[in-house]
């Protein structure tokens, strides 16, 4: 797991840059990102709602973006 991209990645998403935060997985691996973020929310987040609502958002707005 590559924490670093991660925490970049997800930072992207927090400050809305979601154009940037594409890039960001594509380049990290998309088949391995979805997984990886996943561990990362759940190490950084007690509140699972948390968690979900970050992942949610993520996923939703990368196949948004990337029209798939």
């Amino acid at each position: 797991m590559k924490t670093k991209l991660l925490e970049e990645i997800h930072n992207s998403l927090l400050n809305g840059q979601k154009k940037q935060m594409v890039e960001q997985i594509n380049n990290y691996g998309l088949y391995d990102f979805f997984e990886d973020y996943n561990t990362y929310l759940c190490n950084l987040y007690n509140e699972s709602i948390v968690k979900h609502s970050y992942f949610l958002d993520c996923v939703s707005s990368y196949h948004r973006i990337t029209n798939r």
